[in-house]
């Protein structure tokens, strides 16, 4: 019986440490994050007084002849593509979040997602001379926007390797 309670008592004795070490890791680690983030946001804070702007285009094609280019938009820095997009259409994306970390856009303009045709999102590299429009390899969401950037969103099937139909 003394032995059992002994052994008892050790058990409790290594959990109370185990929880204390994971919690003072996890403490620290929360520390550093919001330290991060307060720096980020002093920076932004401080780019938006003085009204900086980063000027990105974006175009969306409608897979059926229609393109819209929204050339010399104006955003915040820090801003991403989603936001962005959401706001040169004034709203009108139907998405759903964020099972993958981010946005799932399913919609632009009225203009939504079937059994085999769907939206993509582009980011472009002008100095890729052979193939400057590549298909963004994240979510809207984790695009952030850099000034003079250039982004596209098309609408259509897709092969049976899984690749788009179309590109910009």
């Amino acid at each position: 019986m003394v032995v059992q309670s002994k052994t008892l008592y050790g058990a409790i004795a290594v959990l109370i440490a185990i929880v204390l070490i994971v919690s003072s890791v996890g403490g620290l680690y929360y520390v550093k994050y919001e330290q991060v983030s307060s720096d980020n946001s002093i920076y932004l804070k401080q780019l938006d007084q003085l009204n900086a702007k980063y000027d990105t285009n974006i175009l969306i094609y409608y897979g059926n002849g229609t393109n819209t280019w929204y050339n010399d938009t104006l955003v915040q820095p820090g801003s991403n593509l989603y936001a962005a997009t959401v706001s040169v259409t004034d709203g009108n994306v139907n998405a759903t979040c964020c099972e993958f970390g981010s946005h799932f856009v399913s919609g632009i303009g009225g203009v939504q997602n079937t059994n085999s045709v769907y939206w993509w999102v582009w980011t472009y590299d002008a100095s890729n001379s052979t193939s400057p429009w590549q298909i963004a390899q994240v979510g809207p969401d984790e695009i952030t926007i850099l000034n003079g950037s250039v982004f596209a969103w098309t609408f259509c099937g897709l092969t049976s390797s899984g690749n788009p139909t179309c590109s910009p």
